[in-house]
């Protein structure tokens, strides 16, 4: 399998220029990217603590799972302590019942293997996110 590059793969993807101020611009913003990498960092710290570089493509698949797998169920208005009022998005995760069709939507061109030591070995034809 070829694999491509970032710029290759999303070649026709919107950016804003936090330079010039622009921080966001209709749906185009930057934070589903540092909400990811949060998200990432927090489950390394409480979840896995480490992750080495021979399974990271793993980590980040079940990271990715995850991220996909959750669903918006409200706002809720919060008050900073100066007072100013902001507005927060509420999430809620899809029970895993439901869950199971992107399961399998995932599993297709995936192999699992039983490795000499009793392991699992998982050769992915393609790079599924979720």
């Amino acid at each position: 399998m070829e694999s491509l590059s970032i710029g290759e793969s999303f070649a026709e993807h919107e950016t804003v220029k936090h330079s010039s101020g622009e921080y966001v611009r209709d749906a185009v913003h930057v934070n589903s990217a540092e909400g990811f990498n949060s998200r990432v960092r927090r489950t390394i710290a409480g979840v896995f603590h480490h992750i080495s570089p021979q399974h990271a493509d793993l980590y980040f698949h079940e990271i990715g799972f995850r991220w996909s797998q959750r669903v918006i169920t409200g706002n809720a208005v919060r008050k900073t302590r100066r007072g100013r009022e902001t507005i927060r998005t509420l999430w809620s995760r899809i029970p895993p019942a439901v869950q199971i069709v992107s399961v399998l939507r995932a599993a297709t061109g995936r192999q699992m293997r039983r490795s000499q030591h009793g392991g699992i070995i998982i050769k992915s034809a393609v790079a599924v996110f979720g």
